[in-house]
């Protein structure tokens, strides 16, 4: 059991190379707000990609260290529990807890399996920190707007391909899609002034009459869609686009590990060293959003120590991940070699509790 818990905080900033888009429920593609004129990402943006980048650094280096094939490594129920904290067995959701609760178990779960202690699980919590990513307001774009073409429109060649029986049929749904779309439209405009509306007044009353006014109408777009011919969604349609954050903007960007020790700073690096290989964040990922790049400066805290010391720099981008500093190098090198010692498929308490006393 490590004794002398370390604090390790990356502070820097992320850099965004292309626009950054991120969906939040109710907040209707806008992005969410603080008080003092920032706009900001929830740390889980982040968080999220790297545990799945980690998932995936741990098949591939366990399969090497053991000479196993990769889908031999994990089966599903660990996958989940390690890609996204997620029990699928129930084992690990109905464990007890509370007067039962033995931190010595718990001490050796955590040293057994980093992961776990990393990234945490439902009733364990993770030691990494990750704080939202802040920018200022004036670097927000509407990104993805533009209109949706129907092909034989645009190119009326490719209707020569076609029997007349078929071109007939397209005409038909043409014509009936442009009614339809008049009334739809003038629908979705209603729409979106009760939602500018909504937005407005923070009674709870009235946000619940004007939601419901947007099902009704919502409803009433979605029979008109259904009763006409062809496609139910319009082929040829006009896209609003969303709020995204503009490329070249910087993000302040704040990694902690509240209690941890060089080889679970080395699992943080490899994880990163991952996360680069396709380093995105966001949605509209097709249409080439999400690109980062990013910079943090590494400190360390000891227990005791007044003030925490630099002891690195880490640098990633799609080329790969720069690592400057001997003790980041050392922490590298440290996860790599006790990997072969760790089980990450341990997972609860009651079989850390048994392995624990097998081994006093």
């Amino acid at each position: 059991m490590n004794t002398t818990p370390l604090a390790y905080q990356l502070s820097g900033y992320i850099t965004a190379e292309a626009p950054l888009n991120v969906s939040y429920f109710g907040l209707d593609e806008r992005l969410p707000r603080t008080p003092h004129g920032q706009v900001f990402l929830n740390g889980g943006t982040l968080r999220g990609p790297l545990r799945k980048a980690g998932l995936k650094m741990l098949i591939r280096e366990l399969a090497a260290c053991h000479n196993q094939p990769e889908d031999l490594i994990f089966n599903r129920a660990q996958m989940y529990m390690l890609g996204e904290g997620i029990d699928i067995t129930r084992d690990i959701n109905n464990e007890a807890v509370g007067r039962s609760h033995d931190p010595r178990a718990e001490a050796f779960l955590r040293d057994a399996n980093p992961f776990m202690s990393l990234f945490g699980r439902w009733k364990l919590a993770g030691y990494l920190e990750v704080g939202p990513l802040l920018t200022s307001q004036s670097n927000i774009i509407t990104a993805g707007q533009g209109a949706r073409h129907d092909q034989f429109e645009h190119d009326p060649r490719l209707v020569t391909y076609l029997s007349a029986d078929e071109q007939a049929a397209l005409l038909e749904d043409m014509r009936n899609t442009q009614e339809s779309m008049v009334e739809i439209e003038a629908l979705r405009e209603q729409v979106r002034l009760i939602k500018a509306e909504s937005r407005k007044t923070e009674e709870v009353a009235a946000r619940q009459a004007f939601a419901k006014q947007v099902r009704d109408l919502e409803a009433q777009e979605k029979a008109l869609r259904k009763q006409r011919s062809g496609t139910e969604e319009s082929i040829k349609h006009p896209l609003p686009g969303y709020e995204a954050i503009a490329p070249g903007s910087q993000l302040q960007s704040r990694l902690r590990l509240v209690e941890g020790s060089a080889s679970l700073l080395g699992l943080l690096l490899h994880c990163l060293a991952e996360f680069s290989h396709r380093p995105r964040l966001g949605g509209h990922l097709a249409n080439g959003f999400g690109a980062i790049s990013a910079e943090w400066q590494v400190l360390q805290r000891l227990p005791g120590e007044r003030q925490a010391e630099p002891i690195g720099t880490v640098r990633l981008d799609d080329m790969g991940i720069v690592l400057e500093g001997e003790r980041l190098e050392h922490a590298w090198q440290a996860f790599k070699t006790a990997l072969p010692t760790y089980d990450f498929t341990l997972f609860s308490r009651q079989a850390a509790r048994q392995r624990w006393k097998q081994s006093t």
